[in-house]
This record gives C-alpha cells, sequence and structure tokens, in this order.
C-alpha cells in the first residue's frame, strides 16, 4: 500500500510540475519574441537616424550627395557594430545604390513596395495570446534545419533623406531574421536547461516531501500497528515527526503510555500476592513495561542538505578557468595555462589532505556538527572568489572552499552509512552518488546561464546563499547523533598500503585505468573544454549546456551499465573497453574545430565513462582480493585517494601540454596516452589470463 501511494503521489507531482515548467516556458519564449523585434528596431533606429542626420547636414553645407568622401567606410564601420545588421546603404530617389557597407556580391535591387518606413512601432505586439502563441510555434520551427525559409531571411527598411520639406535620398537597411532566431534559439535552449533542473530539483524535493510525511509515517504506523496486533504495547519514547500520519502514530503510541499507566496503577496496588505475580506475568507478555528509544534516521534526512550544497558548487564548473582568466596577470614563474589549471588543481588537492582528517572528525564531532562546521570555510571561499581581485586570491578562496567541501560531502557520506543497515550499503552510496551527479548536471548548466546574463560574480554570491540555506536545511532536517556510530577509517595504514603496492594487478588498475579517468575528467572537461569552447566563440551559456550533457549521459546509462556488469562478472573487461573508448574520443578531436563535434564527444565521453565508473571500484576490491589482511576500507580509500591525484595532475597535466601544442594536438596526445594505458592494461589482463592469476 505504501508503494502504491508512493507511486501515485510521485506521478501526479510530475505530471504537475512538467505541465506547470513547459506552460511557463512557452509563455516566456512567446513574450521575448512578441518583444524582440520592436526591441531590434528600436536600436536600429536610434543608429540609423544618425547617419539620417549626418547626410542631412552635409547636403546643407552643400556637398552632393553622390560626392561624399569616406561614406562606405563609415557604413562599414558603423554596421560592423551591430550583427542584427544585414546591411546598411544609401541610395537616391530611384533607387540607385550610392553607398553600402559590403563590397562586392549582389546588392538587393528592392521595388518601393518591399520597403517598409522605419519606425519601432513597424511591429505590433499587441496581438492576442493565441496569435501570438502561434508566431511563436512558426519561429521556432524555423530554428529546425529544413524548416527555415530563405525567402524572409531579411526584412528591408528605410528612413527618407529630406531637405527643406523634400525627400532627395533614402537610407537603407536590412534587419537579419537569422540574428533574431540566433537570439531566440539561445533562450530556447536556456529555457529547456532550466526546465531540466527545475524538474531534478523538484524529484529531489517531492522524493523527501514523500518520505518525510507519507513514507515514513506510514511504515512507522504499520510497523506500530503489526507490534499492538500481536499483542506488544512497548512504548516508544522517541518517537517524533509532524502531519496527519504521525498524529495518527502519536495517538496510538499515546494509547500504550494509558494502559502502561493503568497497569503500573493496578501493580502499585497489589503485594507480593499471587496476582501480583500475574500481573507482572502480563505485564512481560504484552510488554507493558518497555520502553523503546528507535530513533527513526533515514537517508533522506541528508539528501536535500545535501543536494543544495553541491548544487552550490557545481554552478562554478563551467566557467572557472574563464573566471581565473579575467585576473590572470603575466608572470615570471607561472604561465598562463599553468595559472589557469591552478584553481581546479588546488581544489582537488585540498580534498585529498583532508578527506583522510574527516573520517576523525566525524567520530568525534558528530555529522551534525560537522556538517556545520564545514559550512565555514565553503561561505568563506564562495564570498573570497566574489569579491577577489587577482587570480592568486581566486586560487586561496577555492583551496579554502574545498576545505568545507570535503568536511561536508564526508560527514554527509558517513551520515548515510550509518543510517543504512549493512546488507543495504551499497543502495545507500548509490543515493549519495545519484545526489551529486545530479547537482552537477543541473548546477553546471544554469551556472553557465548565470554568468553569461549577470556576470561570475553573481554565481558566487548565489553559492554563498545556497551554502547557508543548505545550512538551515541540516540544522532542521540531521540527527544530533548518529545511531550506532562505527569509526570510520579515513587513513590507509602503511601495512595495507605496503601490502597493496606488491599487488601488480590492483596497482596497473589505479596506474592505467583510475589515475586516466580522472585525468580526463578534470582536465579535460573541466578545464579545457571551457576555454576551447571560448576559443570557438561559445557564449557561457553555450558552454554549461554542453557540458551539461556529460552528467545527462552518466545520469541513465550508469545504472545500466552496473546491471550489465553485474550479470556478465567482466567488470575488468568493461573498466578496460571504457578507458580505450575514452582515450579514442579525444584523438577523434584531433584537428577538429566546432562546437558540435565537441558536444558530440563529451555526450559519447559520459557513455565511456558510464562503463567505466561502477565495475571500477568492483575490479579494484576484486583484485585487492589476491592481498590477504587488507580490509575493504583501505582498498577503498587507496583507490579514492588514487583518484585525486589523478584530479589534481588533470589539469596541471593539460596545462604544460597547452604551453606547446594547440587544443585540438592536446586532446589527441592525452587521448594516445590513454588508449595506451588502456592497452598495457588489457595486455596485463591477457597474461594473467593465460596464468591463472585472476579469478574470473
Amino acid at each position: 500500500m505504501t508503494n502504491i501511494i508512493n507511486r501515485r503521489l510521485f506521478i501526479i507531482t510530475l505530471i504537475c510540475t512538467l505541465s506547470a515548467s513547459m506552460l511557463c516556458a512557452l509563455y516566456t519564449l512567446t513574450e521575448f519574441n512578441t518583444v524582440l523585434k520592436p526591441k531590434l528596431l528600436h536600436k536600429i533606429e536610434t543608429v540609423v537616424e544618425t547617419v539620417q542626420l549626418d547626410l542631412e547636414f552635409a547636403i546643407s553645407v552643400g556637398i552632393p550627395l553622390d560626392k561624399i568622401k569616406g561614406m562606405n567606410a563609415y557604413l562599414q564601420e558603423t554596421a560592423a557594430k551591430y550583427p542584427e545588421l544585414a546591411y546598411l546603404a544609401v541610395t537616391d530617389n530611384q533607387g540607385l545604390v550610392l553607398y553600402r557597407n559590403t563590397s562586392g556580391g549582389i546588392f538587393p535591387q528592392l521595388e518601393d513596395t518591399e520597403l517598409k518606413a522605419l519606425s519601432s512601432n513597424s511591429v505590433t505586439n499587441h496581438n492576442p495570446l493565441l496569435q501570438r502563441l502561434r508566431d511563436s510555434a512558426v519561429e521556432l520551427l524555423q530554428l529546425i534545419p529544413g524548416f527555415s525559409s530563405k525567402d524572409n531571411q531579411t526584412e528591408h527598411y528605410y528612413l527618407p533623406l529630406k531637405q527643406n520639406g523634400e525627400q532627395f535620398g533614402k537610407v537603407q537597411l536590412g534587419l537579419d531574421n537569422g540574428f533574431i532566431r540566433s537570439q531566440l534559439s539561445d533562450v530556447f535552449f536556456d529555457i529547456a536547461i532550466v526546465l531540466i533542473a527545475v524538474l531534478l530539483v523538484s524529484f529531489e524535493i517531492v522524493m523527501v516531501l514523500v518520505m518525510f510525511y507519507v513514507t515514513a509515517p506510514l511504515r512507522r504506523a504499520e510497523k506500530l500497528l503489526q507490534r499492538q496486533s500481536v499483542g506488544d504495547f512497548a512504548v516508544n519514547g522517541e518517537l517524533t515527526g509532524k502531519g496527519s500520519i504521525d498524529n495518527y502514530n502519536r495517538q496510538l503510541n499515546k494509547d500504550s503510555k494509558a494502559l502502561q499507566h493503568v497497569y503500573f496503577s493496578a501493580l502499585s496496588q497489589t503485594t507480593d500476592s499471587p496476582l501480583s505475580i500475574k500481573l507482572k506475568s502480563l505485564g512481560e507478555k504484552f510488554n507493558l513495561v518497555k520502553v523503546l528509544r528507535d530513533k527513526h534516521t533515514n537517508i533522506l534526512d541528508a539528501r536535500i542538505p545535501l543536494f543544495v550544497f553541491a548544487f552550490a558548487e557545481e554552478l562554478q564548473k563551467s566557467f572557472m578557468p574563464l573566471f581565473v582568466a579575467e585576473y590572470y596577470e603575466p608572470s615570471s614563474w607561472l604561465t598562463k595555462d599553468i595559472m589557469l589549471a591552478l584553481p581546479i588543481s588546488i581544489f582537488m588537492f585540498m580534498i585529498a589532505i583532508i578527506t583522510p582528517f574527516a573520517g576523525t572528525w566525524v567520530d568525534r564531532w558528530g555529522n551534525k556538527k560537522l556538517f556545520l562546521i564545514g559550512l565555514i570555510p565553503a561561505l568563506l571561499g564562495y564570498l573570497g572568489c566574489a569579491y577577489a581581485d587577482s587570480s592568486y586570491q581566486i586560487i586561496f578562496w577555492r583551496g579554502t572552499t574545498a576545505i568545507g567541501y570535503a568536511i561536508i560531502t564526508i560527514s554527509c557520506q558517513s551520515y548515510i552509512a550509518a543510517a543504512v543497515p549493512a546488507k543495504n550499503r551499497a543502495k545507500g552510496m548509490a543515493v549519495f552518488v545519484g545526489v551529486l551527479m545530479t547537482a552537477t548536471m543541473s548546477g553546471t548548466a544554469l551556472g553557465g546561464i548565470i554568468a553569461d546574463r549577470m556576470g561570475y560574480q553573481s554565481v558566487f554570491l548565489l553559492s554563498a546563499a545556497l551554502t547557508l540555506v543548505a545550512g538551515i536545511l541540516a540544522w532542521m532536517m540531521l540527527t544530533a547523533d548518529r545511531p550506532q556510530p562505527k569509526k570510520i577509517k579515513g587513513t590507509v595504514r602503511g601495512g595495507g598500503l605496503a601490502a597493496l603496492a606488491s599487488n601488480r594487478q590492483f596497482v596497473s588498475l589505479i596506474i592505467f585505468c583510475a589515475i586516466p579517468a580522472k585525468i580526463i575528467l578534470t582536465g579535460f572537461l573541466y578545464y579545457l573544454v571551457p576555454l576551447y569552447l571560448v576559443s570557438l566563440d561559445a557564449s557561457q551559456s553555450e558552454i554549461g549546456r554542453i557540458m551539461m550533457v556529460y552528467a545527462l549521459v552518466i545520469i541513465p546509462f550508469s545504472p545500466l551499465a552496473s546491471n550489465f556488469a553485474d550479470r556478465s562478472g567482466k567488470m575488468l573487461e568493461l573498466v578496460i573497453l571504457g578507458t580505450i573508448i575514452s582515450g579514442t574520443i579525444l584523438i577523434t578531436l584531433y584537428d577538429t574545430e566546432s562546437i558540435a563535434s565537441m558536444l558530440i564527444a563529451i555526450a559519447l565521453m559520459g557513455g565511456a565513462h558510464s562503463i567505466l565508473k561502477a565495475p571500477l571500484i568492483a575490479a579494484a576490491l576484486t583484485a585487492a582480493e589476491q592481498t590477504p589482511n587488507v580490509g575493504r576500507t583501505t582498498v577503498l580509500g587507496v583507490l579514492r585517494t588514487s583518484e585525486r591525484i589523478g584530479s589534481v595532475l588533470g589539469p596541471l597535466f593539460v596545462g604544460a601540454l597547452l604551453l606547446n601544442y594547440s587544443y585540438s594536438q592536446t586532446m589527441a596526445i592525452i587521448g594516445m596516452c590513454v588508449v595506451a594505458s588502456g592497452f598495457i592494461m588489457a595486455y596485463y589482463l591477457f597474461r594473467a589470463q593465460r596464468s591463472g592469476v585472476t579469478n574470473q
């Protein structure tokens, strides 16, 4: 019954959210399309009026219209400033072109009926809503290849040239409808990204609200009724919660308290008599003296605070190298490419340093307190970046943010691990990873849109505000103490590390698969992609949208790849396959310079890493089984630390290559190195299988 209610609530909420979001998006596009052309015409009218006044002044001082020197260059300079102008020309009354901004080619010879008098009121925006919706639908169809009409690419307008009330010529211009469609296209994709992000955020919020107010209370009620149906009237001393279902649970609990009160009253009135013995036996049978101390901690307690904080952090991913580039000043000891890579590398380096200590801090202070402590460096880091005035300050504050990020993520990971039984530990960690990937997808894209529209500083200030919101949510939702706290080992003991170092398969897996995967993630995706796309004149919004595709592919395909890996048992083979594919994708980018090819490459990279991610952990644990007396925690600790080494090296490695090679050459070199590492690992696997070392 609980699952049926959950499913229905989720479907209803999803339909309502999707419908509302799509209607809002359609209305926004309609209004934008309606307002854009009048605004552009008003802007162009102001520009062309300047040309009109200059020409009329020249005529007023006696210069013939066809003898004005430098007019073509003047029109060329004016039109170059406004991409919405297809052309700008001056004609006489007969339509003969005297001056024009373009050189060569065939200039359109137009009849008077094809020209419209230029006025910002030429386009009305007072049509009924349904008419505006139809017009917007037509414009959206023009964005699809094959549907655009070449007959209406340019609209022609003019302003008359007059002297003493008599017209002697015209300033003629063309408004490029392609520019209008490109603006509409940008807004369309931005709204689509916002729509996806809204759906993801809605999913997270609905999931938690349903668990808090429906699923968890219903399960508590079911458990309570089952106990009472078999004659167990123990009182739960820790029963909490809000809502009508929990009120019902409290009433049942109150009835048990009343029954226990009656029992103790009756027991106090008896002495050591047969009746007293019977009452005690009755109390033991029906648990009339028992008080439970069940704290209902759930993994979803940490879901929303973690999502909000991770979302705040991911907002900067799409523009960090570009942000540092704005403050870069030439240095004698650090080149620009290395300087742009340092914020990412320092961020990963600080996480690698803090993570081992964070596990001990969890045991000392608890998850809730540690989460709140981690907010301090994170908040300071965001505010510091917002008001930084040098690249060195940005690097310092990103390192400060990394301290808070490491503390908060470890506290949430530990909270989730402690809130679920051991048999469901993998499922709990899947929730943790899923929240981070959802935040990555929505945060990266929205951060690019906000940076493009409002600037980099606004993004950091928004991150700071969201960090405070995450702190408030953590204060409200996390319990003060973990149930049954267990010590989480954050450091790797020297003996275990030495033993793993002698395990050739484990070491090979780390060096040739785990580290290259992280080098690609931080070096290629987070560092090189923004710089490369900017060199192709991509906007910040486009960069965010393109980078989002990586997470968008991983979210649905990673579970499929994990299920296939579990069924086939070919963990190591899948890791090698994913490594070789990811390197091959980078090689294909050699000598290509297009945004479309980069978009396809990032989507394919997401697919390759979907194959790689889950089997990598399983393959590492399997390889470590050959080393006795080394626990799973130690193995995973070494794996995580090694991956962070790759995360640190990635931007630095790419930055060093960019000193001597182009973007495409750098991507190809990285790809060849990754492919080579994959084949080395495949060769090792082949030899190991022949010698019977590995257990398949």
